[in-house]
């Protein structure tokens, strides 16, 4: 009983630090809309140098950058209530969201959704898991040559409890493919592969999140020339344990 306890009060420590973050990170959302908003209206004005234009382009591609790690930050402090989340509805509602990209650079999206069940779990969470493999695979993948095969189906894990019922999701792109010096640090935090492009929080968000749903992320693939490409496969258990 002793050691309950403080535990107990470390708990209540960590969830009122996780609302805190979750407001800080919220109120700086506001402001850096705020910025952005400004920044819009700037862009529009007649009589902007071609100098100024730039500085202006500049501000808003960093300020995009600032969204971008306030989003994942967030996601990993918001709490929501475990429902029955559909994997297929989940998986079309974000591939639509990637539509007009997927239509711009010409990719073929295969669907194969062997497994049409359901899974407890948190929707915000689960959206973030799969925009963040999406958007990555979108982005990896060529120009009018490029595919990205979404691929779900029921399996199980084993652990100490015996078999764990659950669902895998397999996303799979014909992109250059990550290097295999890269592939352990892949999911560190602030590493990027995108030349500066990206936060470096998208894949070690993911994987973080995919914990907290009891799951496991792994990486697979290729970066070798012919038949390159990377295949990010989740397994999502149906009842994770501690939702129970």
């Amino acid at each position: 009983m002793g050691h309950q306890q403080p535990q107990n009060q470390n708990m209540h420590a960590l969830a009122e630090l996780g609302l805190a973050s979750a407001a800080i990170i919220h109120e700086i959302k506001n402001s850096l809309q705020s910025v952005a908003n400004a920044l819009l209206l700037l862009e529009k004005e007649s009589g902007l140098s071609p100098h100024s234009r730039q500085l202006v382009a500049i501000a808003r591609q960093e300020l995009s950058r600032t969204f971008d790690v306030s989003a994942q930050s967030l996601s990993l402090v918001r709490e929501e209530t475990p429902v029955a989340v559909s994997m297929a509805n989940m998986l079309e509602e974000v591939l639509n969201t990637y539509a007009a990209k997927i239509e711009h650079k010409h990719i073929t999206v295969e669907r194969r959704y062997d497994f049409n069940g359901t899974i407890q779990g948190s929707p915000g969470a689960i959206r973030q898991i799969f925009s963040n493999i999406v958007i990555n695979a979108l982005e990896s993948a060529p120009c009018e040559t490029g595919k990205l095969s979404v691929h779900t189906y029921a399996c199980h894990e084993k652990s100490e409890a015996g078999k764990v019922q659950g669902v895998q999701i397999e996303f799979a792109d014909n992109g250059p493919g990550i290097p295999n010096d890269l592939r352990e640090r892949i999911f560190e935090p602030l590493f990027s592969t995108k030349n500066g492009k990206g936060s470096g929080l998208g894949l070690w968000v993911t994987r973080r999140l995919v914990l907290k749903q009891s799951g496991w992320l792994r990486l697979l693939g290729s970066s070798e020339g012919g038949h390159s490409g990377t295949c990010f496969s989740i397994f999502l258990p149906l009842n994770p344990p501690q939702m129970n």
